[in-house]
């Protein structure tokens, strides 16, 4: 039986529930490499940062209140809030291009999306804040391209323009949205080549943008550089692994019903089946797919990750929510019920695993790393036992007079040099110290400089583990006199080890290269 919706929606259950169980899995478990990572940007504040512009770590600062609450769950906060609020622009979104029942497709749709819900929602990733301002700038522009170029159009094409200048702000790839925009214009509607607005509009983004501008001249333009290296394809030679790799995460992170009902839906367009509804609805399109085939393009050759694109997904759900509302009115149709199925049992098999590791996956995977190291559950787990454990025994040598107080830490790469920044140092008058190239370090190049740099005849902790294990001897661009034979410290799961750190004292440093 179809149970029709009235104009009394869930859809505000659906922001609680879907807020709170994220909020509940946002609280629960440790920092992952890069969110401990982005912790740095708001830790060390700048116009900008080696990887990304600033916005991640403004939205950390704002919502820890500068860091005062640092626990997981404020340090995720702003994620928790964005998936909120993506829910509900993908709600307006679809109730915009057709009625509430396509908005509550659409919200559901979001929902079910593994990189929407969790990735986006849980994470802390500079893909969080820009979501929320790429779908503002969807929705306003939607509202500027429906009809006439009147007041209300430039209204909201001007608002369009904030949002995107924020997005710029947050994630270079919002690049995509601006050619969406402009495919459309040339396509559809290049009246509004003619309106100063949209002159102004693009005076309004260069500004929003100039932080990182700014920062950038004061860096050689060593962001752009870096990214640029990254898409290069003639730089590396064909890899079918690297497209098999990006596929299978695309497909796990758009959720696999919602990726077939996304292809369905693209042939549908290409097809002509939406030459009926409203022609902005193809704004959906042309910011989306861009965007998903240039990473696709790029992983023939080249190491991509599949979150890269998410946000071309996250575009077509509306498309996809309107495809639905053609066939049914249901309040869940099959294809949201599986996808909201395929979720939950995501959600609970990967929380049941990063918990107790019911999965033995080093029998099914071989790597050539240590204890641990097949098992990427790990990489949010532990973290806090490597903090407790540390601590005292730091002091012990410390009181002995075996070690300074406050020694820092130094690493090789930039995590887990940051996880340690969060893990060990917060709270302390300790630091960390990464040796090696920028591209290697990141943003631990100027965070260096920030404590001095590493200096001559100073002792120092070394931590690898088992899961990611470097020798300090193999470390080439430091020399310490001598290095004393390490510590370990188990991390424990359901009472038995899951991996160790190795803690070694560096003493003396005669060079570093």
């Amino acid at each position: 039986m179809k149970i029709r919706i009235s104009t009394a929606y869930p859809i505000f259950y659906l922001l609680f529930i879907s807020a709170a169980l994220r909020a509940f899995i946002a609280a629960g478990f440790c920092l992952g490499n890069d969110e401990a990572y982005y912790y740095t940007y708001a830790l060390y504040p700048a116009l900008s940062h080696f990887d990304h512009p600033p916005m991640v770590g403004w939205v950390i600062q704002l919502f820890s209140l500068n860091l005062h609450f640092s626990s997981e769950f404020f340090i995720r906060l702003a994620a928790i809030l964005a998936g909120t609020v993506n829910t509900w622009l993908l709600y307006c979104i679809g109730r915009q291009i057709r009625d509430e029942l396509t908005g509550w497709y659409a919200a559901l749709l979001y929902t079910a999306s593994v990189y929407g819900f969790v990735i986006v929602g849980v994470f802390i990733l500079p893909d969080s804040p820009q979501s929320v301002f790429w779908l503002s700038a969807v929705l306003f522009l939607l509202k500027a391209f429906q009809g006439e170029i009147n007041l209300g159009a430039k209204r909201n094409f001007l608002l369009a323009s904030v949002f995107i200048g924020l997005a710029l702000l947050s994630k270079y790839t919002t690049a995509y949205l601006w050619l969406g925009m402009m495919v459309y214009i040339l396509v559809y509607n290049r009246k509004w080549l003619q309106t100063g607005v949209f002159y102004l509009s693009h005076l309004i983004m260069g500004v929003l943008f100039l932080p990182v501008l700014i920062w950038n001249a004061q860096n050689d333009f060593v962001s752009f550089l870096f990214h640029s290296s990254r898409v290069e394809p003639l730089a590396s030679s064909f890899t079918p692994d690297y497209l098999i790799s990006e596929i299978l995460g695309e497909t796990l992170y758009a959720n696999p019903v919602i990726l077939v009902l996304i292809i369905m839906v693209i042939v549908a367009f290409f097809r002509g089946k939406f030459n009926k509804e409203k022609p902005e609805v193809s704004l959906l399109v042309w910011t989306a797919l861009p965007l998903i085939a240039t990473f696709l393009g790029v992983s023939i050759f080249r190491r991509t990750l599949p979150h890269w694109n998410g946000l071309g997904y996250i575009s077509l759900l509306p498309l996809a929510a309107l495809w639905l509302r053609n066939r049914s009115d249901s309040v869940f149709p099959l294809a949201i019920k599986s996808s909201l199925a395929f979720l939950a049992l995501l959600i609970i098999l990967a929380t049941a695993q990063i918990m107790t590791g019911f999965i033995p996956l080093e029998r099914y995977i071989k790597t050539t790393g240590g204890m641990g190291s097949a098992d990427y559950s790990l990489e949010v787990y532990g973290w806090n036992q490597l903090r407790d454990k540390f601590i005292p025994l730091a002091a012990k040598y410390e009181q002995a007079g075996l070690m300074p107080v406050n020694a820092p830490i130094v690493c090789f790469r930039w995590f887990p040099a940051a996880n340690y920044d969060y893990y060990v140092t917060r709270g302390t008058n300790r630091f960390v110290l990464a040796s090696g190239d920028t591209a290697s370090i990141h943003k631990y190049a100027w965070i260096n400089a920030i404590h001095g740099g590493f200096r001559l005849n100073t002792n120092a902790w070394y931590i690898t583990s088992s899961r990611d294990f470097k020798n300090p001897r193999s470390v080439s661009t430091f020399y310490y006199e001598k290095i004393l034979p390490p510590d370990t410290i188990s991390i424990e799961r359901m009472g038995k080890p899951a991996y160790y750190f190795y803690v070694y004292r560096l003493m003396d440093l005669q060079a570093k290269r």
